[in-house]
C-alpha cells in the first residue's frame, strides 16, 4: 500500500474555510490585532505614535490615537495568543447568534465600547494617574462579559485544571491575572466595567420597565447594510409614500360630474 501523503491544497482550504467562517465584524478586528502585532514584530510601526497618550491628544491634537490605541493588544505571546482565541470563540458566539439579525448592534457594541472607555481611560489618567496606553484587552474583556451575562449557564474550562460557569469566567480571569502579575489588571477592569454598562442599559434597565437608552442609529445599519452587512432600514414613512403613489390620481369633489 503507498504511504498515505496530505493534501496541501485541500489542507490549505481548511484553513481558509475556518477564516471565512469567521463572522466580519469579528474577523475585521482579528485581522488588525494580527496586522499591527506583525508590524510591530518587525518595527514597521512606532508604538509611540499609536498610543492613547492623552497630553499628545489634548495639546496637539493627534486625534488619531483615540482610534489606533485600540489596534494593539501586544507582541506575539502565549497570553496574546490565548485573547485573540478568546476574541474570536465570544465574538463569534456573539455575532452569530446574540445578534445574528442586528450586526449593527454589534458593531454599536464596538463603538460604544471604545466611546465609553476612552473617557473613562481619560479619568483614569488625569484623576488616578493610571495611564491607559492601549486598550485592546478592555475591548476583549468587554465582549468576554457580554458573553457571559448571554449565555449565564455554559460550563468553561479555565485552563484545563477545573470549570466554571461562564457567568463568573471573566473574574476568573481577572483573578488569575492578579496573581500572575501581582497588580491590579486595569485594562481587563476597564472592559468588564464597561461590558456590564452596555448589558445594564440594553438589557437590564429596558427589563425593569425603563426607556431603552442605547439604540443603533439608522445610520449604521444602513452603512453596513452597503457593505453586505445586515439590512438596510425601511421607514414606515417610506413605505406610507410609496402606498400613496401607487394609489395617486386626479382628485374630484363627491356628488360633481
Amino acid at each position: 500500500m503507498p504511504p498515505r501523503g496530505t493534501n496541501v491544497n485541500a489542507a490549505g482550504t481548511g484553513v481558509e474555510a475556518w477564516f471565512q467562517s469567521i463572522p466580519p465584524i469579528t474577523r475585521t478586528y482579528a485581522i488588525i490585532l494580527f496586522s499591527t502585532t506583525l508590524f510591530f514584530r518587525f518595527a514597521l510601526v512606532n508604538l509611540g505614535w499609536i498610543a492613547l497618550i492623552w497630553p499628545r491628544v489634548v495639546t496637539h491634537f493627534e486625534i488619531w490615537r483615540l482610534v489606533t490605541c485600540f489596534f494593539f493588544l501586544g507582541k506575539f505571546s502565549f497570553p496574546w495568543i490565548i485573547k485573540m482565541i478568546w476574541l474570536v470563540t465570544y465574538g463569534t458566539t456573539l455575532e452569530r447568534e446574540t445578534y445574528q439579525f442586528e450586526p449593527a448592534d454589534f458593531m454599536y457594541l464596538f463603538i460604544f465600547g471604545m466611546g465609553s472607555m476612552l473617557v473613562l481611560s481619560l479619568g483614569m489618567t488625569f484623576l488616578m494617574g493610571i495611564p491607559m496606553f492601549f486598550m485592546a484587552d478592555s475591548i476583549i474583556f468587554m465582549l468576554l462579559y457580554v458573553w457571559s451575562r448571554q449565555f449565564p449557564e455554559q460550563q468553561v474550562s479555565i485552563y484545563g485544571l477545573f470549570k466554571v460557569l461562564s457567568f463568573y469566567v471573566p473574574f476568573v480571569f481577572v483573578g488569575i491575572e492578579f496573581l500572575m502579575s501581582g497588580g491590579i489588571p486595569w485594562s481587563s477592569c476597564l472592559g468588564i466595567v464597561v461590558g456590564h454598562l452596555h448589558y445594564y442599559l440594553t438589557v437590564l434597565y429596558p427589563a425593569i420597565g425603563g426607556p431603552t437608552l442605547l439604540t443603533t442609529p439608522r445610520f449604521l445599519k444602513n452603512l453596513l447594510a452597503d457593505w453586505g452587512i445586515g439590512r438596510r432600514v425601511v421607514t414606515h414613512a417610506a413605505v406610507g409614500q410609496d402606498t400613496f403613489r401607487a394609489f395617486g390620481g386626479r382628485g374630484a369633489r363627491l356628488g360633481t360630474n
